[in-house]
C-alpha cells in the first residue's frame, strides 16, 4: 500500500504542476487586461474543503493506526496541499459537465486520506 500511495502522490504532484502552470497563465492573462478564457482553473472554496478533508481524514486514521508518535505534520500538510489542489482542479473541470459529478470528486481526498493515514505520515 505504501508504493501505491507514493506513486499516487507522484502522479498528483505532476498534475499539481500542470494546474499551477494553468493558474499562472490565467493570472497573466488577467493582468494583461484580457478576459479569462473559460472557467477558472480552481475554486478556492473547493481547494480549502479538499485540503481539510484529506488532512483531517489522514490525521484521524493515522492516530488510530499508529498513535501520536506516527504523526508528522509537515508530511500531512504537503500531502493535503497536493491532493487538495488536484481535487479542486478536477472539481472545476467536472462542474461544467455535472454538479453531481463534481461533488463525487470529494471522494479523492477522503480515499487518499485513509490510505495515507494507514501508510503513515513519515514515508
Amino acid at each position: 500500500m505504501t508504493e501505491f500511495f507514493m506513486v499516487s502522490f507522484a502522479v498528483a504532484t505532476v498534475l499539481e504542476i500542470i494546474v499551477v502552470i494553468a493558474l499562472i497563465r490565467q493570472i497573466a492573462r488577467q493582468e494583461r487586461g484580457k478576459p479569462p478564457a473559460g472557467s477558472p482553473v480552481l475554486n478556492v472554496t473547493d481547494l480549502l474543503t479538499a485540503v481539510g478533508l484529506f488532512g483531517g481524514t489522514m490525521v484521524i486514521v493515522n492516530l488510530i493506526a499508529h498513535g501520536w508518535q506516527g504523526l508528522d505534520t509537515s508530511d500531512i500538510v504537503l500531502f493535503a496541499a497536493t491532493f487538495g489542489i488536484v481535487t479542486a482542479a478536477v472539481m472545476e473541470r467536472l462542474r461544467s459537465r455535472s454538479h453531481a459529478a463534481a461533488m463525487t470528486a470529494y471522494a479523492i481526498p477522503l480515499g487518499f486520506g485513509v490510505i495515507g493515514g494507514i501508510v503513515g505520515a513519515g514515508l
